[in-house]
């Protein structure tokens, strides 16, 4: 996960609604009984896109997401049962299917990739000097 994505998921962590235990949540009336209720959102696709895209990087599916959280909580420490808890598997296999640590040679790629779009103008920055230049 490059910084900026990171950055842009932590300011949609940190402007939640911390009564909810979802980052992602919406309301919606239940088919069966009718009644308005909450959950998480299940649209993760686009929202993912929409952050990806503000970040300025390549769409990344939301399971990688999962996946790079909780390799980060096994490389920080926290036991596996509680892992497995967080992303809600039943099996303690499942979850040992996720934790795998990040290579160095991985985390160097990435470092690489966020230097080299720090030197590319991002798609929104070409957008807006474009709209600018329109007006002129």
């Amino acid at each position: 996960m490059t910084e900026r994505l990171f950055d842009r998921l932590k300011r949609r962590y940190e402007a939640r609604d911390k009564a909810k235990p979802w980052v992602f949540w919406h309301r919606y009336t239940s088919s069966k009984t009718r009644e308005i209720c909450e959950g998480p959102n299940q649209e993760r696709k686009r929202n993912m896109k929409t952050l990806c895209r503000k970040a300025g990087i390549p769409y990344s599916r939301f399971h990688a997401l999962r996946q790079a959280g909780a390799s980060t909580l096994d490389d920080a420490g926290v036991a596996i049962g509680t892992i497995q808890r967080i992303l809600g598997h039943e099996n303690r296999s499942t979850t040992e299917i996720y934790l795998h640590g990040i290579a160095e040679s991985e985390r160097e790629a990435i470092a690489t990739l966020e230097v080299a779009r720090e030197k590319v103008p991002h798609q929104e920055q070409i957008n807006k000097e474009r709209r600018i230049g329109q007006y002129s």
